[in-house]
């Protein structure tokens, strides 16, 4: 449970973050009453079932009862270990961070996969070397400076490189005494029928492509030979290189994009660099391969909004169509604009050909909106002229304005009437109508909505967190009378070390459920190395047991704010220590009662009932 790394640092991450930020970069939160509410992350959540408390700094989840700290959320969402996640905080906060600290911290892998790691850094250092330095990378240097345009200094950061037709890296893993099945699995190179192996991407200028830490896991190659059918080729996917997940240039870009809430994706390395060298220093791409779901949700931890820096031609207009519909679908609080180059060019195409101050001016000015972007698409293909086609442009865009805002749709109505001389009057009317029968297609299904959905809709501020506890089954009538008082005696003994040592002092006195037996002895521990008023999170994330953890946010929703009291305590170890055998021997005298009634056993049925009776005699 405890970390190697020190608390003092552990506590000034806890101090910097707050687990309402955090959280809300995952699933859109809003205030009701007293707790800040939203779909829960870690599961499909229909009903908003997700409760973070501000002043206490955990989470808990009614559905899916997952629970815990600001280091617990992010263990699970992220998949990290202890040590990681509060890793990870701390870079989302700009903290320095010791390399110790930072070894403490990084995931353990295997011999193998470290040595993969391993071989890929060294061949990006191997790479650039050869560019720089040696006459093998004259042709590719001078085809960087003359065609590309990119100073040695753009080169050196971006890592670019060369790969030589003469087997630079097989050479150099050979002297190390690598094994050829390592250098199989590591992807970067290629075997023939014969099992010889040669450099994966010879002749090639290569950009090495990074996880998010900064980790060479693999490059992406383009031929210097024009000749060359296969103009650029990627690493293959491999265990530690999935395109799915990977962003260009995101473990440069990251603290930026949070710095400034904006990260723009473009579709290619160069056209990132280009950005760069605009001074827009947060463009990130994806590895020749479409957006994915994944591509967001690393983006929606650091960004507010996302620009879509896409090629005019139709390839990449319809790549911006679906990341539009992919950001909404899985980020809805992130704002999305689309950037218009000039001349359908792309990104890099502006620097080279009409110089550094258009792109910049673009990629910052040219901004258009999901909806404005979308209208000008559906014009596309389309000889607006011809009347029919007009008419079918037109139902295209009322359905487009259906998901605008009133504002935006009377932007949009009056550029098309200004631009196709049609009456907004009439244009209006069409929405209307277009608007009425969206509007009759879900009446079916509204009409199935259930009670329990009707309180959702429109819950009371101030009792939401209450209502929604009663009103799921498995907090309702689930806990029995001495289970109740355990919990609110573990609740006291951890927030009172002295009711701690009255009960471990009490003779006879043992929980009746395991887990309250298990958390005392835990409680005791934490108690030594944590003094001063409780902390709920800190206990939380001492334990790091989901179940255990989600056993104490249903403990602290009934008992957390009551004040300890000697008298309640005294009631508490009553109920505990005398009327739970009392309580278990009733439990079993009425399963015993019910087995004489099945068997038409007067005579035990008389016996076991007296006995019942007396029992409860002696509790009133």
């Amino acid at each position: 449970m405890a970390s190697r790394i020190p608390q003092s640092f552990i506590d000034e991450v806890r101090s910097k973050v707050n687990i309402v930020d955090v959280i809300g970069q995952y699933t859109p939160l809003a205030k009701k009453g007293r707790q800040w509410n939203g779909s829960c992350p870690f599961h499909e959540d229909k009903h908003p079932s997700l409760f973070v408390e501000e002043n206490k700094q955990v989470f808990n989840c009614f559905s899916c009862g997952r629970s815990g700290s600001v280091f617990s959320f992010i263990m699970e969402k992220e998949g990290l270990s202890y040590p990681e996640a509060i890793l990870f905080l701390a870079e989302s906060v700009d903290m320095p961070i010791d390399s110790s600290i930072s070894a403490t911290a990084t995931h353990p892998v295997d011999a193998t996969t470290q040595a993969i790691y391993q071989l890929h850094n060294d061949a990006q250092r191997l790479y650039q070397h050869t560019l720089l330095n040696t006459t093998s990378g004259e042709a590719a240097l001078q085809y960087l400076h003359d065609k590309r345009h990119l100073t040695d200094d753009i080169i050196k950061t971006f890592g670019i490189g060369f790969v030589p037709d003469d087997n630079l890296l097989l050479s150099y893993a050979q002297n190390q005494n690598l094994a050829p099945a390592l250098l199989s699995a590591s992807e970067l190179f290629l075997t023939n029928s014969s099992g010889e192996q040669r450099d994966r991407f010879a002749g090639r200028i290569v950009w090495p492509i990074k996880t998010e830490r900064g980790q060479v896991v693999g490059f992406s190659g383009r031929a210097l030979d024009k000749d060359n059918s296969i103009k650029y080729m990627n690493s293959p996917e491999s265990p530690f290189f999935t395109k799915g997940r990977i962003l260009y240039n995101f473990d440069r870009a990251k603290n930026i994009i949070r710095q400034t809430g904006t990260a723009m994706i473009f579709e290619g390395f160069m056209d990132v660099i280009s950005a760069d060298m605009a001074d827009q220093k947060v463009g990130v791409a994806t590895m020749g391969t479409a957006l994915t779901s994944d591509h967001v949700h690393q983006l929606a931890k650091v960004a507010k909004r996302i620009l879509l820096v896409y090629d005019g031609d139709d390839a990449g207009q319809t790549a911006a169509r679906r990341s539009i519909e992919l950001i909404t679908n899985n980020a809805k609080s992130l704002e999305i604009g689309v950037v218009h180059l000039p001349d359908n060019l792309d990104p890099d195409e502006v620097r080279i050909k009409l110089g550094l101050p258009q792109l910049a001016q673009s990629l910052t000015q040219n901004i258009q909106t999901p909806i404005e972007f979308l209208v000008d698409d559906a014009k596309r293909d389309k000889n607006l002229s011809n009347q029919a086609q007009y008419l079918q442009f037109l139902k295209e865009v009322m359905i487009i304005l259906n998901r605008a805002t009133p504002v935006e749709q009377d932007l949009q109505l009056t550029r098309i009437s200004k631009e196709f001389g049609t009456s907004k009057e009439a244009l209006q009317a069409q929405l209307t109508q277009t608007l009425q029968q969206k509007s009759n297609q879900p009446q079916a299904q509204s009409q199935r909505l259930t009670t329990r959905d009707d309180f959702y809709g429109e819950p009371p501020q101030d009792n939401y967190y209450d209502q929604l506890y009663e009103a799921n089954p498995q907090f309702k009538n689930t806990v029995s009378k001495v289970e109740l008082a355990e919990r609110a005696l573990i609740m006291a003994m951890i927030k009172d070390p002295q009711v701690m040592r009255r009960v471990k002092s009490t003779a006879g006195f043992a929980f009746v459920h395991s887990d309250y037996q298990l958390l005392m002895m835990l409680a005791e521990v934490y108690q030594r190395d944590h003094i001063g008023s409780f902390d709920i999170a800190k206990f939380m994330d001492f334990l790091q047991k989901p179940e255990l953890n989600q056993k104490i946010m249903a403990i602290d929703r009934l008992f957390g704010d009551l004040e300890v009291k000697d008298e309640a305590v005294s009631d508490y170890l009553r109920l505990i220590i005398n009327d739970a055998p009392q309580m278990s021997r009733i439990d079993e005298l009425q399963r015993q009662i019910n087995v004489a009634k099945q068997q038409h056993d007067d005579t035990k049925l008389v016996q076991l009932t007296t006995e019942l009776i007396n029992i409860k005699k002696q509790q009133q």
